[in-house]
């Protein structure tokens, strides 16, 4: 992936986080039970796996040059991933499935009223300053968040009740904030880099350049260069016995053949690198270590300008879908890596969401059909002149359409170059362009754009989230929108009062009735076209290291580059030479209950942030 293309559209969500706040919503799966203090699975012995050093190499993928900043607030940004290993969050949240590990907080309730989120925090936990962790750590991340931006939103107050107790009260019901509130980052009071403040006088922690990071993670920073990060394991870790890899080391690598280079040469134990052939390039030369899994991720979009004249109906986006050969895509652009998308524009994972009828209609619009297409457009009028052309019924041609596509990405350029000559096949011309990412980027938030391959909606553990990038203001031509860069007019539709409902019960009958409702409208304005879903890439080397997940134990996401995510994963991993290699089931007794949880950091994180983080690595 291009990597300055990826920053910029990272940044855009962090600018978003000082406008937009603390906001979100799900329905989860709960993991409980079993020994409270260790709350991931281990395999090996641990005696035998800490008398041993073991060493991780892994690489985030292709990335700029690492910067010496560990600044929590801006979790996301580089160096990419590292930081999950030094801050940790109440909650771990599987966005796959919604599946919620307890963390820093070991329970939560909502008060009947809903106006109250009451979380229980984790005991004998200290930072890795030795200082004990408690409630008062909580209410002081939440407190210098809204220092630096001056509201809360949905919040109301956030208080200590005692040293283990935190009370998130909010200004009207919400059954959907815990998402967000249980990922944030938590830090220790009376941090001086939290008070630094902008050239205005205003508190601004994000700006703050932050060199020896404290937090409560497995890990804590050794050493630092440009081309290499260090991090050993920290001794004050409150669970027993974990992690059992000593040192993780993060090597830098500005291209993808650079670092496809160094997975082959076995520099590189665990990466997220887009390979044209991987079979061939990396898995070849040692069947028995080297592996891969390409878990679904989030839809790649073709982006609809919908102020566009022809664009701005329902029906011509409608038969835009019908015209397109997802099955070439995958197959030719995307290396048969990646499968075709329906037209519901959530994960993969969460289409057990949708009833019947609209799995059907999702189904249905994504299909491969171009007499369909067409005949769709002639209804409304247009029809295809001697020359094979789409013309008005007043006979004035259909204008040629630009798609436009990131420079670089070898498979979206084939991808556009397939779109083309299917909507040719109805009559539409369409010409490619394939500017920088920073430009896309600019092009498509100033709606300076008619179509665009990009990855724009939001992620998260329910459909709830994958659309709430797709919502907002529809912002003028020529104006910059952070959200809704569609220009989708949800307003004049059912769909707000849908979105905004299912914030407003924890009934779970009730949410799926509302979600149904929102794919409803998504389906029949088809604001978006989905195409495939995009590889979330993840290579692994098992010669010195096991407990890797995989298609047939995909117990967590796997990408290094996933901040909360990648902890998990590295705490399930243990060093071959002092453990077995076996299959990984956790000690820890999992019950699924069905919870509607609230979830509340800046909406823009969620919406946006998550979403960029998820998208492709691919070729420079």
């Amino acid at each position: 992936m291009n990597t300055n293309y990826r920053r910029r559209r990272i940044l855009i969500a962090l600018a978003l986080s000082s406008l937009m706040v603390l906001s979100g919503l799900s329905v989860f799966s709960f993991v409980s039970g079993g020994n409270p203090t260790t709350l991931v699975a281990r395999t090996a012995d641990s005696s035998s796996a800490n008398g041993n050093n073991s060493t991780l190499y892994l690489s985030p993928g292709a990335t700029p040059e690492f910067v010496d900043n560990f600044n929590p607030y801006n979790i996301w940004t580089e160096p990419t991933g590292i930081m999950g290993m030094i801050y940790e969050p109440l909650l771990q949240v599987n966005t796959y499935n919604g599946t919620v590990i307890p963390w820093l907080a070991t329970g939560y309730s909502f008060s009947k009223s809903g106006l109250y989120l009451n979380m229980t925090l984790r005991q004998n936990v200290t930072f890795s300053n030795g200082q004990p962790f408690n409630s008062y750590d909580v209410v002081y991340t939440f407190n210098i968040q809204k220092k630096a931006i001056n509201a809360w939103g949905a919040i109301e107050n956030i208080s200590a009740q005692g040293l283990y107790k935190v009370s998130f009260k909010f200004y009207t019901p919400q059954t959907n904030y815990l998402f967000y509130i249980g990922c944030q980052a938590i830090m220790p009071t009376n941090q001086s880099w939290e008070q630094q403040t902008g050239s205005n006088g205003v508190p601004d922690p994000q700006s703050a350049v932050v060199t020896d990071p404290i937090g409560t993670g497995p890990y804590v920073l050794s050493s630092f260069s440009p081309q290499k990060v260090v991090l050993v394991k920290n001794p004050h870790y409150w669970q027993k016995g974990l992690p059992k890899i000593d040192r993780l080391v993060y090597n830098d690598y500005t291209s993808n053949s650079a670092l496809s280079l160094a997975l082959a040469e076995g520099k590189v134990q665990w990466a997220s690198v887009f390979e044209p052939n991987v079979t061939s390039l990396f898995v070849q030369n040692n069947p028995k270590t080297n592996h891969y899994w390409y878990p679904a991720g989030q839809p790649v979009t073709m982006m609809v300008n919908d102020l566009m004249p022809f664009l701005n109906e329902s029906y011509v986006r409608q038969a835009l879908s019908l015209a397109i050969n997802r099955t070439a895509i995958c197959q030719i652009g995307e290396y048969g890596y990646e499968k075709p998308a329906n037209a519901a524009n959530i994960l993969q994972q969460q289409l057990s969401y949708l009833n019947k009828t609209n799995l059907n209609q999702a189904n249905s619009l994504a299909q491969f059909n171009p007499s369909k297409a067409l005949s769709m457009l002639e209804e409304h009028g247009f029809k295809l002149n001697s020359k094979k052309q789409l013309e008005y019924s007043n006979g004035t041609l259909v204008p040629t359409i630009s798609l436009m596509s990131v420079a670089g990405y070898s498979d979206w350029d084939t991808d556009i170059t397939i779109i083309a000559a299917d909507l040719k096949a109805i009559g539409i011309n369409v010409v490619t362009t394939t500017p920088t990412g920073s430009n896309l980027a600019s092009d498509i938030a100033d709606g300076d754009y008619q179509l665009a391959v990009d990855t724009v909606s939001g992620i998260g553990p329910n459909p709830w989230y994958d659309y709430s990038g797709l919502v907002g203001s529809v912002t003028p031509i020529g104006k910059t929108a952070y959200v809704n860069e569609e220009r989708w007019n949800a307003t004049g539709t059912d769909f707000m009062s849908a979105y905004a409902n299912y914030t407003l019960t924890g009934n779970l009958t009730l949410q799926d009735k509302y979600t149904n409702e929102m794919v409803n409208v998504m389906l029949n304005q088809m604001p978006i076209i989905p195409l495939v879903y995009s590889g979330d890439w993840y290579e692994y080397v098992n010669n010195t290291i096991g407990g890797w997940p995989n298609q047939n134990n995909s117990f967590w996401i796997p990408m290094p580059w996933y901040p909360h995510p990648s902890e998990v994963v590295v705490l399930h991993l243990y060093p071959l030479t002092s453990a077995k290699a076996v299959k990984v089931t956790s000690t820890v007794t999992y019950e699924y209950i069905g919870v509607a949880i609230v979830v509340v950091v800046i909406a823009a994180v969620a919406g946006v942030t998550l979403v960029n983080k998820r998208q492709k690595k691919r070729n420079d």
